[in-house]
């Protein structure tokens, strides 16, 4: 997994290139469309980057066929609402906001689904590739909207380009290209099967869109902070990119070995490997907690935000965000569908009660509850398997 390490280290190069180039209205506009994208496509493709992992080979084909022909629908839809939303109110902006959504909507989603093949398949070398040339292309196609083509939406055509080229670069090299099931079940799409399988969906989907919509709220709390606004928004950035590294480059091939367990139904060595990914997580957390301190410190050493609390604050928030990135998926994995949908409602719901909080306050709150989740998920992660 070199190549994806290496893809991941020009990604993180990649996400300071706007900030060091001048481009920050770039990056603020590039924010809505992503969000809205990233929580429509998850939930249009029916959970399938973390269902597919565990299903058995009989209904492969079916939730392939059923979760692209959701994500086009989607993707057809939100354009459809943007153009209607341009002939009502041409002049607005939000129009072309909408239909950037449509777009990452659709190269996101085909990009989850070709990652969760390619795992299911373990063509970790395949993988790998594709995590190199995705960091190579973003690196470079960010410096040219920043540094020499730059333009308002340019980061949104980079995100889009990027997903879709990874997707190119596994999909070909894969039994299941995800174009072909589509394709060759087109005529079925509406049989006894498919209309099963859309409906065995719905408990994941609907955990997915909450614990997807918790997840980009806490992004839309910063004003919330106060003089602790840039403390945060460093927080969540740093954090975040600490997280993809994780979710991106180690997990697939650990989620891979648990999925062939839960598969072969050998409940003693899922719970075993589960274990490890919650105590590989927790040490991943922790240092990356050391390094997000170190960076807080360099940043805003002499900033009316940087205290002993807020600082304690900030590592015990990356620590529990952190110490479940690497079993993500195993809540779904397991089909512990109820469980999961209650985990993404209450961290919604708290999410949303912080609304009634501010400064400091806001911060011991949101550090508190992510606590919290995080010993829920990890409790669900050590849980037997669901029948499918």
């Amino acid at each position: 997994m070199g190549g994806a390490l290496f893809g991941q280290g020009l990604n993180f190069l990649a996400m300071l290139l706007p900030i060091l180039g001048g481009e920050t209205g770039q990056l603020a506009y590039l924010m809505v469309p992503l969000s809205l994208g990233t929580i429509l496509s998850r939930s249009s493709i029916l959970a399938f980057h973390a269902r597919y992992l565990t299903l058995p080979d009989r209904k492969r084909g079916v939730a392939t066929s059923v979760s692209a022909a959701m994500l086009m629908v989607t993707t057809v839809t939100t354009l459809v609402v943007a153009g209607v939303v341009y002939l009502v109110a041409p002049s607005s902006g939000v129009a072309g906001v909408i239909a950037w959504a449509g777009y990452i909507t659709f190269t996101n989603g085909i990009y989850f689904m070709a990652v969760a093949v390619a795992t299911q398949e373990k063509a970790m070398a395949t993988y790998s590739r594709a995590r190199f040339w995705y960091g190579v292309a973003n690196i470079l196609l960010t410096a040219v909207v920043v540094f020499l083509l730059p333009f308002r939406s340019g980061l949104v055509v980079v995100a889009g380009l990027t997903t879709l080229l990874g997707a190119a670069i596994i999909l070909p090299r894969t039994a299941n290209s995800v174009i072909g099931p589509l394709y060759t079940g087109r005529a079925a799409l509406l049989d006894h099967d498919h209309r099963a399988y859309l409906r065995e969906s719905g408990g994941a989907t609907a955990g997915t869109f909450l614990g997807e919509l918790g997840f980009q709220l806490q992004g839309l709390l910063t004003p919330l902070f106060g003089q602790y606004q840039e403390l945060w928004a460093s927080v969540v950035r740093i954090t975040g990119g600490f997280g993809s590294l994780a979710q991106q480059v180690v997990a697939p091939g650990m989620e891979a070995r648990i999925a062939g367990s839960i598969r072969a139904g050998d409940e003693k060595t899922t719970r075993r490997l589960c274990i490890r990914a919650l105590g590989g997580g927790l040490a991943f957390s922790i240092l990356c907690a050391v390094a997000l301190l170190a960076s807080l410190t360099v940043a805003l050493r002499g900033h009316d935000s940087f205290t002993t609390t807020s600082l304690t604050l900030a590592a015990l928030y990356c620590i529990a965000v952190l110490s479940t990135s690497l079993s993500l998926k195993v809540p779904l994995m397991k089909r512990r569908v109820k469980a999961y949908t209650l985990l993404s409602t209450l961290r919604l719901i708290a999410l949303c009660s912080l609304l009634l909080t501010s400064g400091l306050a806001t911060f011991a709150c949101i550090t508190v509850l992510q606590i919290i989740l995080s010993a829920f998920s990890a409790t669900i992660s050590l849980s037997k398997a669901a029948n499918e």
